[in-house]
């Protein structure tokens, strides 16, 4: 069957339920199954080709001739993309050419589901999840090595000595690939953003992954609150000019795919970082990328005291790091979080259901919580199974029950008359309670918080 009558089927609902079950209904398919992945995994197909100065219909208009017989199927234009393209045998103009000759000799419906696997959008509204559900592990999970959190268990697995400490951005994180002069960048869970700016400033710089945080700048220079910067990164209209790359390391694509493969890397930190220091330097100075502030310490209250200035500034906190620690996906107990965290004791008003299709579906996906004076409001998570199972069955008794979270922040948004938690997580039912903390509580034990940092 040809792919884009199931790409139309799978879009006749929304639904997610729906769409698993067009999957699981054409799993057999092996072109729809190498379509999905090609789409989807951006581990392990990187084109270095965009075909976004088109969008597809203006594709078939501009290189489909009708009169030129269809002497292509689309599984040889695929072939091409990851033999050819994937691989880097072929690339820049080249590649563009070779790739619009195919194009000519692809029926309509062929060059519209290879332009859209050329821009990693099929249009079908169903990402590496679901597609996961019905075709396990197809789509693989991209390379992200995670922070620890630092405290009596962790503290042994880093040393202190010569060690980095990084300021922990306030932005959003990001991971830029260069290859071949092509730039592309992606988020933590894959998915790809356009930052042609940033793209511009990188297209010299060596193969390899950039790893970093963005942040915006405002009118005065200063990084905007992490609450209004990500809603403007992450809008239709993204201020490219004010946005700022803070990159923190840099891995080249061979340690990258070990990495990938769960094969251990060898190139310490501190090495890594002088290459993505000397990377910077060779050009001069960049205007949207710079190296995250970095300091070297030889203890832990160094690193403290560096930790305290940026969380008196109102940021987030710090990231220790031991500069032998090499590359990993997953989390790195060599690569520490130092940062606030605040109990704040909140009330129950409510539940936010599971998502359709998931393990949360049969229970809740989140508690809904606020304060008595109604200036924090907010969800939490970060429940057992049994917890879950315990507080779907009595719903209605939990409603107003005063709960205590964990957060690492209050903020406040730039269209909110109320007050936000950051990562807030549960901790315990409050029953010796009978009322919940003010704003002016909660901002008294977050400066007590900073203080015993």
């Amino acid at each position: 069957m040809k792919i884009i009558k199931i790409v139309d089927e799978l879009n006749l609902e929304n639904g997610s339920n729906y769409k698993l079950a067009v999957l699981k209904k054409y799993a057999g398919n092996e072109t729809l199954k190498r379509v999905l992945q090609m789409t989807h995994d951006r581990v392990k197909f990187t084109y270095g080709l965009s075909m976004r100065r088109w969008n597809s219909g203006e594709a078939q208009e501009r290189i489909f001739n009708p009169e030129n017989p269809v002497r292509y199927e689309l599984d040889e234009a695929l072939d091409f993309m990851e033999y050819k393209l994937s691989t880097r045998e072929v690339t820049g103009n080249a590649a563009a050419e070779q790739m619009e000759q195919l194009f000519m000799y692809l029926s309509v419906d062929d060059t519209l589901i290879a332009t859209r696997v050329l821009n990693r959008d099929l249009r079908i509204n169903a990402g590496r999840t679901s597609i996961n559900k019905v075709f396990p592990d197809l789509i693989s999970k991209p390379v992200y090595m995670r922070c620890g959190i630092y405290n009596s268990k962790t503290s042994g697995k880093i040393n202190v000595k010569n060690a980095i400490v990084q300021l922990k951005a306030d932005g959003t994180y990001r991971e830029f690939t260069v290859s071949d002069g092509n730039v592309s960048c992606t988020s933590r869970s894959g998915e790809e953003y356009e930052y042609p700016v940033h793209f511009a400033e990188m297209e010299t710089f060596p193969d390899g992954h950039y790893f970093g945080e963005l942040t915006v700048l405002g009118k005065d220079g200063k990084v905007l609150p992490r609450s209004e910067g990500n809603g403007l990164i992450n809008s239709s209209e993204p201020p490219h000019n004010y946005i700022i790359f803070d990159a923190w390391d840099y891995v080249t694509r061979e340690e990258y795919a070990m990495a990938m493969k769960k094969e251990k890397c060898s190139t310490p930190y501190f090495e890594r970082l002088a290459a993505l220091k000397s990377i910077l330097a060779k050009n001069g100075s960049y205007a949207h990328i710079r190296i995250i502030e970095t300091h070297v310490v030889n203890s832990l209250g160094e690193a403290l005291e560096h930790c305290i200035e940026w969380m008196n500034d109102g940021l987030e906190g710090a990231i220790l790091k031991d500069a032998h620690s090499v590359f990993r996906d997953g989390t790195n107990p060599q690569q520490l979080k130092l940062k606030l965290e605040i109990d704040i004791d909140v009330r129950v008003t409510g539940f936010k259901e599971g998502n359709p299709g998931t393990v949360r579906e049969k229970t809740f996906g989140a508690m809904i919580f606020e304060t008595d004076d109604g200036m924090i409001k907010g969800k939490t998570s970060g429940f057992t199974d049994a917890q879950l199972l315990d507080f779907n069955g009595r719903r209605e008794e939990m409603i107003g029950k005063i709960i205590t979270v964990k957060c690492n922040d209050i903020t406040r948004g730039r269209s909110n008359d109320y007050y936000a938690l950051s990562h807030p997580r549960f901790i315990e039912i409050r029953d010796d309670k009978k009322d919940t903390d003010t704003l002016e509580r909660a901002e008294a034990s977050k400066l007590m918080a900073m203080e015993l940092k």
